[in-house]
């Protein structure tokens, strides 16, 4: 636990804090097995992913997919992650407010179900 504790003070000291990310929002994973690597050819390898979608959140780790919505194997670390902003008018953005308005529908639909409990309009009005 001393190591935790001490691992957990020094992260916080680097980052002020915590860095969460929505489900459905864009990233990019960085790739650290780049950083030691001597090769000649692996040096001018860019070390950001390509956009990747959040799907879910497990505590501080992260489940990805494709853009196309292809699951990838894994968790990725929150540390390793950065927030993609694409630019204003190309395909990606236009795509990615269609995605996230829909998303968003689905939202509000949930919630609605919810407020409701389940219960149909004829049935709220009794069989007394």
């Amino acid at each position: 636990m001393k190591r935790k504790a001490t691992f957990d003070k020094r992260v916080l000291a680097e980052t002020k804090e915590e860095v969460v990310f929505r489900e459905g929002e864009l990233v990019q994973v960085y790739r650290n097995d780049l950083d030691y690597t001597f090769k000649t050819e692996h040096k001018l390898l860019p070390k950001w992913s390509f956009p990747r979608r959040i799907v879910n959140r497990f505590v501080n780790s992260y489940t990805l997919a494709t853009l196309a919505g292809k699951p990838i194997s894994g968790r990725f670390s929150a540390r390793r992650l950065r927030q993609f902003t694409p630019r204003v008018g190309t395909t990606l953005a236009n795509e990615q407010a269609a995605f996230e308005a829909q998303l968003a529908q689905k939202c509000t639909e949930s919630r609605e179900e919810v407020v409701m409990g389940g219960v149909s309009v004829g049935d709220s009005m009794g069989a007394a």
